[in-house]
């Protein structure tokens, strides 16, 4: 790296030195951080025709929330898509109920976030982890595995953001923020159709299941999103298959219809996401199924 001579402004220096000092890094640090991620923007968004270009009033960008994620819409058709998610009690500390290791935490949390920034079609390029625990060694364990499931994604940066410093702590917790971009008629969201199947990929896992046997893989949910006959993507969490239909009646003024006694279990726990619902058109759906490699299984209809 070759270093650079910046001039700024007394105020800014002071908001630079106020966020070097909560997370622990240099002013450098903080520069170099932020300029990366400009970068990231500039190169995701298209090209600007200057840094008067990227003004944007507040009144022309419209917000949306599809269950727990935020779409920030803006005037040139591009859609921001801010999504999270946190766990306590899981990790290594000896107040924690689920003992893991702090590497498997981290690959397993920053999927479940970047899974639903992916599943509407966006590309994320930032994630965000906050912790509360001691950087040394529970963070940097749990750092090391956000790093290494994020590096699934071609272009993103991380910030390794705050690190509990000032108490000792005895469980575990974090809270992971990621930050992905897409053009609008690429959005999978409101997009489905009366016709469309719904089908379950994955299998509901919570706990020591996932450890033990494993979830639908970061790679699979990036291949389905980028598929255009997949209407609509959903991650299934803790509150089931079930409750994600209801979830959806409500939202679009629906009406699904669910087969009788689908093998999967519907009304079950599916954890850190480890199911995902696809709408699917009756046409394309053995097009659809025969490019799955995981668990997969039909259990509905839009009517």
């Amino acid at each position: 790296m070759e270093p650079i001579n910046i001039r700024l402004p007394e105020k800014k220096l002071e908001k630079i030195d106020e966020i070097a000092s909560k997370n622990g890094i240099t002013r450098s640090e903080v520069v170099r951080q932020a300029l990366t991620i400009y970068l990231s923007l500039l190169e995701n968004i298209g090209d600007f025709s200057g840094i008067r270009g990227l003004k944007i009033n507040s009144r022309e960008i419209s917000a949306t929330r599809r269950r727990d994620l935020l779409l920030l819409h803006l005037k040139n058709r591009q859609v921001i898509a801010l999504g999270s998610t946190s766990s306590g009690g899981i990790g290594e500390k000896a107040g924690d109920k689920l003992q893991i290791d702090g590497r498997i935490l981290g690959k397993i949390m920053a999927r479940t976030a970047l899974i639903k920034v992916i599943a509407v079609g966006a590309s994320p390029i930032t994630l965000v982890g906050n912790l509360s625990v001691e950087l040394n060694p529970s963070g940097l364990a749990i750092f090391g595995g956000i790093r290494e499931e994020s590096r699934k994604i071609k272009r993103i940066e991380i910030l390794e953001g705050h690190t509990e410093e000032n108490f000792s702590t005895n469980e575990t917790g974090l809270g992971i923020t990621v930050l992905g971009i897409v053009e609008e008629e690429r959005l999978k969201v409101g997009k489905i159709k009366a016709g469309d199947c719904v089908i379950a990929v994955g299998n509901p896992k919570v706990g020591r299941e996932v450890l033990e046997e494993g979830v639908i893989e970061l790679e699979t949910v990036l291949g389905l999103s980028k598929s255009e006959r997949i209407h609509e993507l959903l991650p299934v969490g803790s509150g089931g298959i079930r409750r994600e239909i209801e979830e959806l009646e409500k939202i679009y003024g629906i009406r699904i219809s669910l087969k009788d006694n689908p093998r999967i279990a519907i009304d079950r726990s599916c954890g850190p996401s480890s199911v995902l619902l696809a709408m699917v058109a009756e046409e394309d759906l053995d097009r659809v199924l025969d490019g799955i490699k995981e668990e997969v299984e039909v259990i509905g209809e839009v009517l």
